[in-house]
């Protein structure tokens, strides 16, 4: 055993003993999960609450046994990747990671290996786990191995985990509605029982005690308010086994020999409608549960008809026809001709809904013929009779061959042609009266026609090797075709097409593989889309998942220093259960991970609303705290001036909803997988699901509603700019007119007055589908569909969303980045060594700072749990707050100027060339665009309208600019800089989508599991 221990150092060949888990010591995962374009698996971090902590997962089956895991009350930790197992099988040496190890409070240890149950039969997999399950139990140890779990009692586990945050819940309701006897009751009655209380609290507090067990119900069957609650443990499936099923060889491609199913000949014509029937007997062969057997006897019985069956080894076992017929494990092996599912032919509504009004007359007319011919008459029945039926030379006496040759002279045609025509009509009725048969038509080839099977695949591979190449014309890849034929079947073997149908067999390949409309990189993640159908994962309540990503926006902002034009971004937060935005912001140039954490931090606790908002876009403030939040505390600086407005009058309510999310989907952008994100989420008991390399569906909602916000208020401002190049004006830069902070609030304010409350195509209520649900009824659906779960109402919130340094104090206080930090909050820990252990702690103290202010770092004393700022010792002499990003540059521009500069005069230094317009280059630029942002504020009045043109503080600036008469000088302008790449790995035109309404949703289905 090789194990990595938390310090770093790895233990390696440690012998294994019989002993029990006292050999095993806390560790970290022995690998860590791996990334790679075109992975279908999702690895990710899930915070267990049985861990307090992260614990890795490779795919989300692995991660199905953390949930139950958690669920387990007997479970007391998880580690994922324990160790690595060596040994020698077979003479040679093998090794084996297994996936997690549980131990538990009344049992031995269990190692836990995860694999999709169709591949524990392969024999390479089985061998690997079969060793490797001897070795564990050697030991004393259990083995388990883990494939999928029951579907409705994991959507239940699923459901539950969203509280199994003790944290969250009031501990007061906890314990009144443990006090009551529920036993007997039903769920909905419970959620009714405490009328005192409101019923999304009650809600929630009895969905938490179903988590910890204190009230059990079935989980075999989807949660409802019908379901009985009881007392005692619950009980729940799983899927976990202790041992493995035999290994299964792969079939031959072209057939093993002695194969003992038969294969049912299938006519070209088909058989009579008689035949679809199949005689179960005596002699009967039946494929059952993947064995062939044989029937031997048949008898009855009270439970209904039975068999005796006979299989390959010759054991005999009764079953009963109807329990395995009912249960789909039983499928007679059919030995005569007729219908079958998978024939070769068109159903006859699909072949008859082809034919014009036209061909089903005559198709009509033609078995009005036949069905005189059998019959006498044209109905084909003797209650339906017209006028003068039966004919006398129709009559049932006459002989068939005489009404055939009757048949044919009055219809012109020969009397074999008739006998064809009965036939086909015994077969197929009206469908084998069709020109052509049952048969018309291919629908392998689509819309080719009669195009060569070899020429639509040489076509389709010259068409796939440009996926990564630059984008060919039609021509090129025609001219390709017929020299690669003529080398691989010889000359004269495949014809080839005119110029014309070639150019048309192309376009309707081009629906299969784009390769010529659309550009490169668009038609590569089409390529890359999966093969079969998408999956889903649905959310099932609010804050289950919350989306976040960054975008560049299409419209140029101002720079208020240098007044000169600059590039935007946008980094939002949704809910994607009910698409509601819960924070954004907008940032000049470039993302970091403070920008993540602020907009994460409103998540928790929103922004407040606008003065002058409509009722109905104004969120109620549950969860949020009602104590003044002082403005160093928080990080947005504009929030002082805010809460003094709402403290002089009645509270406006906030602009979003306030949600507690459990699991963030990013990519992998830097500010996303920051260790400054990670342990956000780590402290707040937050999961991270990374969604896949250049797979933007996984994120599909988010990526609309930058589409949306593009399409509903971007377009309509001033210094629109396209969504590409080719879509650009001449000089859109030149009409950039609002600042960063001023494109903040108004696309806030578009989003709480109109993109909250439009209906959107892609909400839909399973029980009520065709409902109209907008994100913020949707938002009210899930409250009371699983209750609130309320933000904590802590003041000192925020600060568990700053950036966590880990520094000595000595006696004139913390230094950090040599900038010196004191206050009082120090007294009675100077130079004293911290109580933290670990890799990173290592006697020191965990200090929170602002990298966007730092004039004050924060410490939270351990005897009071209080937090106390302490204050740069330059601070006194800035009027405002100054960035990390700002000092070290300032320290840089006036080290080139004074010999010795102390950091107020590097600070002046900085300012003066800010203020003269002399940051030119693209560092100091980008840090004088965030210093200014930090600085200003703006309120926007009602929206009255979806157009954003006439949002009242939008059409009053614009009235103000048509007044003015332009300009004629011109004056010389620096280069314009856009600044670097985004750090997003997300494209404009992965955006794009076949549907172009708004309020559709192209990637709605999305995050498919392997």
């Amino acid at each position: 055993m090789s194990l990595r221990r938390t310090d770093g150092e790895i233990d390696e060949d440690l012998a294994w003993s019989t002993t029990g888990a006292d050999v095993f010591e806390p560790s970290l995962p022995w690998r860590t999960f791996r990334w790679r374009y075109g992975q279908r698996h999702y690895s990710g971090t899930h915070w267990s609450s049985t861990m307090r902590d992260h614990v890795v997962y490779e795919s989300r089956l692995e991660l199905t046994r953390l949930l139950y895991a958690d669920f387990d009350p007997d479970v007391t930790a998880v580690y994922a990747q324990p160790f690595l197992l060596s040994t020698t099988v077979d003479g040679h040496r093998r090794h084996h990671v297994p996936d997690f190890l549980v131990l538990r409070e009344n049992d031995v240890p269990l190692v836990v290996d995860v694999k999709p149950g169709h591949l524990l039969t392969r024999p390479k997999v089985n061998f690997a786990l079969g060793w490797a399950r001897e070795v564990v139990l050697s030991r004393g140890w259990d083995f388990e191995v883990w494939a999928e779990p029951p579907e409705a009692e994991l959507a239940n586990l699923r459901f539950l985990a969203g509280y199994r945050r003790d944290w969250l819940f009031d501990p007061d309701l906890l314990a009144e509605i443990r006090a009551t006897d529920l036993h007997g009751a039903t769920l909905g009655e419970a959620f009714c029982a405490f009328p005192q209380h409101s019923d999304w609290r009650v809600r929630a507090a009895v969905l938490r005690l179903l988590w910890c067990q204190h009230l059990v119900t079935d989980l075999a069957e989807p949660l409802s308010e019908r379901h009985v609650l009881h007392k005692g443990g619950a009980v729940v499936v799983g899927a976990g086994r202790r041992d493995l099923p035999r290994p299964v060889e792969e079939p031959e491609p072209d057939g093993a020999e002695g194969e003992l199913i038969c294969l049912v000949q299938k006519s070209s014509r088909g058989g009579h409608v008689t035949g679809a029937a199949v005689r179960v007997g005596v002699g009967t062969r039946l494929r059952y549960d993947g064995e062939v057997v044989v029937v031997e006897e048949m008898f009855g019985s009270a439970a209904g008809n039975e068999v005796l069956v006979r299989d390959g080894p010759g054991r005999r076992f009764r079953l009963s026809l109807r329990e395995v017929f009912a249960a789909g494990r039983d499928q007679v092996i059919a030995t005569e001709p007729g219908p079958d599912s998978d024939d070769d032919r068109e159903t006859a509504s699909v072949l008859l809904a082809q034919l014009s009004e036209e061909e089903l007359e005559k198709v009509r007319e033609r078995a009005a013929h036949i069905n005189e011919v059998l019959t006498g008459f044209r109905s084909g029945s003797d209650e339906l009779p017209e006028l003068g039926e039966p004919r006398p030379q129709y009559a049932a006496t006459v002989p068939k061959l005489e009404r055939y040759e009757a048949k044919a002279t009055e219809l012109g045609v020969s009397v074999r042609t008739i006998k064809r025509w009965v036939r086909a009509f015994h077969t197929d009725r009206e469908a084998g009266l069709v020109h052509g048969g049952p048969d018309r038509g291919n629908g392998d080839m689509g819309g080719l026609g009669r195009a060569d099977v070899r020429w639509v695949e040489m076509a389709l591979e010259i068409m796939a090797e440009h996926g990564k190449e630059s984008k060919p014309t039609r021509g090129k890849v025609i001219r390709a075709v017929g020299p690669r034929l003529v080398a691989r079947y010889g000359e004269g073997e495949v014809k080839l097409p005119g110029r014309a149908t070639a150019y048309r067999w192309l376009q309707e390949l081009e629906r299969r593989l784009p390769t010529f409309r659309l550009s490169s990189k668009r038609n590569r993640d089409i390529a890359a889309r999966p093969p079969g159908a998408y999956g889903k994962l649905r959310p099932t309540r609010p804050g289950e998942y919350l989306l976040l990503d960054t975008t560049r926006l299409d419209v140029f902002a101002m720079d208020p220093i240098t007044m000169k034009w600059v590039q935007a971004e946008l980094t939002a937060a949704m809910d994607w259960y009910d698409r509601c935005i819960t924070g954004l912001r907008v940032t000049p140039v470039s993302t970091s991970s403070i920008d993540v954490a602020a907009v994460m931090f409103q998540t928790f606790r929103p922004r407040p609303a606008g003065k002058d908002w409509p009722a109905y876009a104004v969120w109620p403030d549950h969860g949020i705290p009602r104590t003044v939040f002082v403005e160093r505390k928080a990080l947005n600086p504009e929030e002082d001036e805010e809460d003094e407005e709402a403290a002089e009058g009645t509270p406006r309510g906030v602009a979003s909803p306030a949600l507690v999310p459990e699991t963030i989907v990013v990519d992998h952008g830097k500010p996303y997988i920051s260790e400054h994100i990670t342990s956000v989420c780590q402290r707040l008991g937050l999961s991270i699901q990374p969604a896949r390399l250049r797979t933007g569906r996984d994120k599909g909602p988010l990526e609309r509603f930058f589409k949306t916000v593009r399409e509903g208020v971007l377009q309509d401002l001033p210094g629109y700019k396209g969504p590409d190049l080719f879509s650009r004006g001449e000089r859109p830069e030149d009409q950039a007119f609002f600042f960063l902070h001023e494109l903040e609030a108004i696309i806030r304010e578009w989003v709480a007055c109109t993109y909250h409350h439009r209906p959107h195509r892609g909400l839909v209520d399973a029980y009520v589908p065709g409902l109209n649900l907008s994100p913020a009824k949707m938002f009210e659906h899930g409250i009371a569909r699983a209750g609130y779960i309320e933000v904590p109402r802590d003041p000192d919130l925020g600060f568990e969303f700053l950036k966590t340094e880990w520094k000595q104090t000595h006696h004139y206080g913390v230094e950090i980045r040599k900038c010196r930090y004191n206050g009082p909050g120090l007294d009675g820990y100077r130079g004293e060594t911290s109580p933290y252990t670990g890799p990173k702690a290592k006697g020191l103290w965990p200090i929170q700072v602002d990298p966007d202010n730092i004039n004050f770092i924060y410490f939270r004393r351990p005897d009071t749990r209080r937090w106390h700022a302490l204050e740069w010792e330059h601070a006194p002499a800035q009027k405002f707050p100054i960035s990390q990003g700002a000092i070290e540059i300032a320290r840089k521009v006036a080290g080139q100027k004074y010999p010795f500069p102390d950091d107020e005069t590097a600070v002046a230094e900085l300012l003066d060339r800010w203020h003269l317009g002399l940051g030119l280059t693209m560092t100091e630029r980008r840090l004088a665009l965030r210093q200014a942002r930090e600085q200003s504020a703006f309120d926007l009045p009602e929206t009255v309208a979806d157009d954003v043109r006439l949002l009242p503080s939008v059409a009053r600036i614009l009235r103000a600019t048509d007044d003015e008469e332009d300009d004629p000088e011109e004056t010389d302008e620096a280069e314009p800089y856009e600044g670097p790449v985004a750090g997003d790995d997300d494209d404009d035109d992965e955006l794009d989508g076949p549907n172009d309404d708004d309020n559709g949703d192209f990637y709605d289905d999305a995050l498919e599991d392997a």
